[in-house]
């Protein structure tokens, strides 16, 4: 099937009977890798349509399905895979406290781990071949970053908020470097293989993050609302501290679900609802994202966040942007993130400056990561519209 953008695989139908469309593969998509071993093909967990209300796992190239397992496990769109093409393996989340380990080329289970942790939503292999887990408090989990120290044994190495994705960086002499998703926090931490803390990224509503083969960082925003649905791939981020991090932000809002699983050189894998699509780079769509702030009632000085989060919803501005808020007589401030924002180097304080207090609509015409902040007791709803 083609798409406006480029190639898509809109092999699935999401929430539709498959009954009444025999030629479904899929009714929605979990997570989509490229074969790092066969790049025209692609991994993907799916919700199959020949047995709903399970997990599975597909191998596609082009239009057609190379092979299909089904896993005894239930449907959740918040699992990722994980390949590791040294051993020609796939790691498959479970959402509970199972690992499952398949053969890459036809599928078939390998090994079964069972861990003492809930809610195992994505996993990575560190430079030494051990196994890194996220337990998602969304499916049961404590918010825990793990790695496996023996057999069906784990340490907690960190505590999230609510981290949703993990992808590892193995390859010297940059490598050896961990990234991890916090949704709960708006934030993307990169630490070593030791648990230390190197860097880290604010992005509103972050769900995936992915490095890229030159070593970049793709990130994708969550589903919230019909508000924020972002691209973000970064510039190189293993120089200095003084070297800031930057990258472009692209607008997909066509479905809450949309997010980039994959990037290969010179395209994305970009999920959708209904499929998956192939986007060449540079991406083409360039147009204005927002950025929903807040909805809520907040005390005089307080930090500008949605109900359910534990930090306030980061702006990122690449070029330009307006903040609006409704009342118009409501007093808001407006910050900035000092520069000498980065993931690798050295980590130095963050600092915050005030740009301006504001009332209805604010223009921004300084690239930075922005927050809000409450200048009086009020109830407010606040959103920014950018340009990428």
């Amino acid at each position: 099937m083609s798409h406006l953008l480029n190639k898509s695989y809109g092999i699935g139908l999401h929430k539709y009977n498959p009954a009444k469309f025999p030629g479904a593969v899929f009714l929605d998509v979990a997570d989509a890798q490229y074969n790092p071993l066969n790049p025209e093909e692609i991994i993907a967990g799916i919700h199959p349509a020949a047995k709903p209300g399970t997990y599975a796992v597909a191998k596609f190239k082009g239009d057609s399905i190379l092979s299909e397992v089904t896993t005894p496990y239930k449907w959740d769109s918040g699992l990722e895979t994980y390949i590791d093409a040294e051993e020609s393996l796939l790691y498959i989340a479970t959402g509970i406290n199972h690992v499952e380990i398949r053969n890459l080329e036809n599928l078939q289970l390998q090994r079964e781990l069972e861990l003492p942790v809930r809610g195992i939503t994505s996993t990575a292999l560190d430079s030494q071949g051990r196994l890194w887990l996220i337990s998602n408090p969304m499916r049961g989990g404590d918010g825990g970053l793990y790695v496996l120290t023996g057999p069906e044994k784990v340490e907690k190495v960190r505590q999230y908020s609510i981290p949703t994705s993990l992808d590892s960086l193995r390859i010297a002499p940059w490598g050896k470097k961990l990234l991890v998703a916090d949704y709960g926090k708006h934030i993307v931490e990169c630490i070593s293989e030791e648990g230390e803390p190197l860097g880290s990224l604010y992005f509103p509503y972050v769900s995936g993050a992915k490095w890229t083969l030159d070593e970049r960082v793709l990130l994708s925003s969550g589903k919230f609302g019909k508000h924020t649905f972002l691209l973000l791939i970064t510039g190189a981020l293993h120089t200095t501290v003084e070297s800031g991090w930057f990258g472009y932000v692209m607008d997909y809002g066509t479905q809450a679900s949309n997010r980039a699983d994959a990037f290969y050189l010179d395209r994305v894998l970009i999920q959708w609802y209904l499929g998956f699509s192939e986007v060449s780079l540079p991406l083409p769509k360039r147009a204005p994202y927002m950025v929903r702030v807040v909805s809520g009632e907040f005390g005089e000085g307080e930090l500008i966040k949605e109900q359910g989060f534990e930090a306030f919803t980061p702006i990122p501005v690449f070029n330009q942007g307006h903040v609006v808020a409704r009342p118009e007589d409501v007093e808001l401030v407006l910050e900035v993130l000092v520069p000498h924002y980065h993931f690798i180097a050295p980590k130095p304080d963050l600092v915050w400056d005030k740009v301006e207090v504001f009332k209805g609509i604010c223009e921004i015409n300084m690239p930075g990561i922005y927050r809000v902040r409450a200048n009086s007791k009020s109830t407010v709803e606040v959103y920014a519209i950018c340009k990428p």
